[in-house]
């Protein structure tokens, strides 16, 4: 069984930046770059994303515009061929991430780890004691 700690040790830090994991981002995983990403594991997406700074300084290829939704309302971003990597798990999601603005909004998450990668694992988030766990 994986088992990873994505909280905090307060509920109050818990509250104010949700369940946060390490994670590697990248072009090829054969060629992993081996910088480190915090991550948002966030229910509230459907699909996982990659940050829009994050995106263009890994060079990360464009191969789309799509319409997104999210809390600003409707909007077209770049679509970009990548790979996800949760060390912690030894877990890589491969695919099509679309660029969202975390850090330019204010956040400290470069990336989104949606429902389609919480589908794979069991979630027990504490928000009294801050505590939240990956399992599978």
């Amino acid at each position: 069984m994986q088992k990873a700690e994505c909280g905090f040790e307060t509920s109050s830090e818990l509250a104010l930046y949700g369940p946060t994991i390490s994670v590697e981002i990248g072009i090829d995983p054969k060629d992993p770059s081996g910088k480190r990403f915090h991550a948002l594991v966030d229910t509230g997406a459907a699909e996982s994303c990659i940050d829009r700074q994050v995106a263009s300084d890994l060079k990360l290829p464009v191969v789309d515009r799509v319409e997104v939704s999210g809390v600003s309302g409707r909007h077209r971003t770049t679509m970009h061929i990548a790979y996800i990597h949760v060390p912690a798990l030894d877990c890589t999601i491969l695919g099509r991430f679309a660029a969202v603005d975390l850090i330019g909004g204010g956040q400290i998450h470069h990336a989104l780890l949606g429902r389609t990668f919480l589908e794979n694992f069991t979630m027990t988030y504490s928000g009294l004691t801050g505590s939240v766990e990956l399992t599978t």
